[in-house]
């Protein structure tokens, strides 16, 4: 099976991947065990997000933007996602000029496992911050600063809390890098190249792109081949490409519209509110966890997600129902490296 992540984040993965650690311990060895688990957070509302120029809602939308749709309770998954895919068709990227940066920002509470056998362990939440700066040259030097914010919040476990030992961050879990097209670890193998379609964090890889819905259903195919959770897996793959920050309006239309193709996509949640944000929730319903994608419906963007344990959680001190991670998400066009848009 192809590797799901991008590869300047096969030795520090940016996002998911990375976040997540779940620890294994037997017989006093410890070995550590990476997990996807993509989890969540609140920001505050930005008027810019995704790579387009976003409009503030309307006055006589109030606090309910999705005051404007039908009722979203009675619309399949695959009538959502097409209304998002109209609004990003008639969205305009906005444009970067020589000398700015795509400022992309993820905010997150990412679970945390450790793990003593079968049914013996502990979960928690960090709230993380990610920052990327791209610059309008690709081929220049990007920076990344990662944060966390907070550690603190138990989630459950088989022994009490007072004996749930939490791990401090690694190296990677914070910090700051720059590097020549995204390449902060240059260590890495196989080593990061400018222009690699097969990279999502590269316009290399979005203009190889098909633009029909169903060869993009298709290359989601490609990319979890092997996969026996495929419906899941092809989810979670699209998600992860969303959050690189990198697609334009015009392909994430059709990008949309390909999700909508996966076996039960659903209508989630009616409405989704991340400080202030209200979004629309669909997703996939595993048996082990619900996990949804977050779209604005004023804009059609994509502003982040949220996970919640399923009838059948993988660890079994999780309570069905909990939210075990959540994120929200922004882009916006800043004028020098390592500078935040104004809020």
């Amino acid at each position: 099976m192809e590797n799901l992540m991008p590869q300047s984040d096969r030795t520090a993965p940016r996002g998911s991947k990375r976040n997540s650690r779940n620890l294994l311990f037997v017989i006093g060895a410890v070995i550590g065990v990476a997990v996807l688990t993509l989890a969540v957070a609140r920001v505050g509302a930005a008027k810019a997000t995704g790579n387009s120029v976003v409009p503030a809602p309307s006055a006589n939308l109030g606090t309910n933007p999705t005051a404007n749709w039908p009722d979203i309770k009675l619309m399949s998954a695959t009538q959502v996602l097409n209304r998002a895919a109209d609004l990003s068709v008639s969205a305009a990227d906005q444009p970067i000029r020589p000398g700015q940066f795509r400022y992309v920002n993820k905010h997150a509470w990412v679970m945390n496992t450790m793990q003593f056998g079968d049914k013996i362990g502990y979960s928690y939440l960090w709230e993380q911050q990610d920052q990327r700066w791209i610059p309008a040259d690709e081929h220049n030097v990007w920076q990344e600063t990662r944060k966390v914010l907070n550690t603190g919040k138990f989630l459950g476990g088989s022994v009490p809390q007072a004996q749930a030992t939490q791990l401090p961050p690694t190296d990677v879990d914070q910090g700051q890098w720059q590097g020549r097209c995204g390449d902060f670890f240059p260590e890495a193998k196989p080593p990061k190249k400018c222009d690699d379609s097969t990279d999502w964090d590269s316009s290399a890889f979005y203009a190889a792109l098909p633009r029909d819905p169903s060869a993009l259903y298709a290359k989601l195919q490609s990319l979890t081949k092997g996969n026996s959770a495929a419906p899941s897996a092809m989810f979670n793959v699209g998600i992860q490409v969303l959050e690189a920050g990198m697609m334009p309006a015009e392909l994430r239309a059709q990008w949309y519209r390909a999700l909508a193709k996966i076996p039960g996509m659903a209508v989630l949640a009616a409405e989704t509110n991340l400080d202030g944000r209200t979004g629309v929730a669909l997703g996939l319903d595993d048996g082990h966890q619900i996990r949804q994608l977050i779209i604005d419906p004023v804009t059609g963007q994509f502003i982040g997600e949220r996970q919640i344990a399923g009838p059948q959680p993988e660890q079994s001190w999780i309570k069905p129902n909990t939210e075990i991670g959540s994120s929200a998400f922004t882009t916006a066009v800043v004028d020098q490296l390592g500078a935040a848009p104004a809020k």
